[in-house]
């Protein structure tokens, strides 16, 4: 295997991290806004901003 493409590897292990990361948290942010919770509790909860809570809800 080359350098590039061990790299490429790396780079589309990361992004598939990324995407399981930004799954768990989209569930996480409809799960308290299912239990009532604000947009700006959840933004609390879950370390993003307000808008981005609103990004994923929409």
């Amino acid at each position: 295997m080359t350098l590039l493409e061990r790299d490429r590897e790396k780079l589309e292990e990361g992004r598939q991290e990324g995407r399981e990361e930004g799954i768990e948290l989209a569930k996480k942010v409809f799960k308290l806004l299912a239990m009532g919770e604000s947009i700006e509790n959840i933004a609390k909860i879950c370390g993003i901003s307000e808008e981005n809570v609103r990004k994923i809800i929409e």
